[in-house]
C-alpha cells in the first residue's frame, strides 16, 4: 500500500485496471472485504439515480447521494466492470489530475472510494458497467 490508499496501482495511483470474465471480477471485488451493494450502471430511467439515466456525472465519491448514510461511510473500495461498451467516459481525479478511462467489454477499474472522486462525460447509450461497492473488513 501506499499512503494508506486501499488501491494501489502500477505508479502509485489509487486504481487499478482489470480485463476478464465478469466472474473473475466479482471474486477479485469479493476479495477486497464484504460487499456493501452490487448494480447496473446505464441509462435505464429517465428520472432518479444519476447512475441509472443518460446525463454527465460530476466528480463525486460513491455514496455521496445514497439515501442510507450508513452505507455510504462502508464504500471503501469500488469496482466497475464493463459489459457493454459504449461513447461515455469514466474520469478519475487524483491530486487535482485527471484520468479517462473508456472501458471497453470485459475491462474494470477498481479504486479507492476516500482517495479518489469519479466523473463521467460522454453518451451513456447502451453502456453497461456492473458496479460493486465494497467496505473493508478491518481486523
Amino acid at each position: 500500500m501506499s499512503e494508506g490508499n486501499v488501491c494501489v496501482g502500477t505508479q502509485g495511483q489509487p486504481w487499478i485496471t482489470t480485463s476478464g470474465s465478469a466472474d473473475a471480477f466479482l471474486l477479485n471485488m469479493l476479495s477486497w472485504g464484504r460487499p456493501v451493494e452490487t448494480s447496473l450502471v446505464g441509462a435505464f430511467d429517465k428520472s432518479g439515480r444519476g447512475s441509472r439515466r443518460d446525463i454527465p456525472l460530476p466528480f463525486h465519491r460513491d455514496g455521496d447521494y445514497s439515501k442510507d448514510v450508513s452505507a455510504k461511510h462502508n464504500i471503501d473500495v469500488v469496482g466497475l466492470h464493463c459489459l457493454k461498451p459504449g461513447k461515455a467516459v469514466t474520469l478519475i481525479k487524483y491530486r487535482d489530475k485527471v484520468h479517462s478511462i473508456r472501458l471497453q467489454k470485459g475491462q474494470g477499474i477498481i479504486f479507492d472510494n476516500k482517495a479518489v472522486t469519479h466523473a463521467r462525460e460522454g453518451d451513456v447509450g447502451d453502456r453497461v458497467l456492473l458496479r460493486v461497492w465494497m467496505e473493508i473488513i478491518k481486523d
